[in-house]
C-alpha cells in the first residue's frame, strides 16, 4: 500500500541493478526497495536543482562510463560542444565493454548543462558525474 499522496508507477529494471537495490535495502536498512528507490530520486533531483542554479561561465570535468556500443553517439554530442569541451581523455576498461571518458569543460552554465543532459540521457550511458572547478 502506498504512503498517502504517493502514486504507483512500474519500472524495468536489469537484474544486476536489481539486485543492488535489494543489496542496499537489507544493508542499509532501508523498509523496502520503494523508499530506497525514493531516497535516490531525491538525491538525483537535488542534484539537478542545484546544477539549473548555475549561472555564467563554470570549469569542471564531466565523467562518463558508457557501453562501448554508444561510442560514437557519444562523440557526436562530444563534437557539437566543442565549445564547451576543451580536453578529453578516453579509456577502454579491461575485461569488458565499457568506455571510460573524462571531458574537460569550460563555458556558460546553459551550455555545460545542455552537453551534460544530452550526454547522460544516451543509451548505454551507465554514469554521468559533474564536477566543478
Amino acid at each position: 500500500m502506498p504512503a498517502k499522496g504517493s502514486k504507483i508507477i512500474s519500472l524495468s529494471l536489469p537484474g544486476d541493478i536489481l539486485s543492488g537495490i535489494d543489496s542496499a535495502v537489507q544493508e542499509i536498512g532501508y523498509t523496502s526497495r520503494s523508499e530506497m528507490v525514493r531516497d535516490a530520486v531525491r538525491s538525483f533531483l537535488r542534484e539537478r536543482s542545484e546544477l539549473a542554479k548555475l549561472r555564467g561561465h563554470i570549469n569542471g570535468v564531466l565523467m562518463l562510463v558508457y557501453d562501448h556500443d554508444c561510442a560514437a553517439q557519444v562523440s557526436d554530442v562530444r563534437h557539437r560542444h566543442m565549445s564547451v569541451f576543451k580536453s578529453f581523455m578516453h579509456a577502454d576498461f579491461d575485461g569488458g565493454d565499457d568506455c571510460c571518458e573524462v571531458l574537460m569543460f569550460c563555458g556558460d552554465a546553459d551550455d555545460v548543462r545542455e552537453s551534460y543532459d544530452r550526454l547522460s540521457a544516451l543509451v548505454g550511458v551507465k554514469e554521468a558525474r559533474i564536477f566543478l572547478a
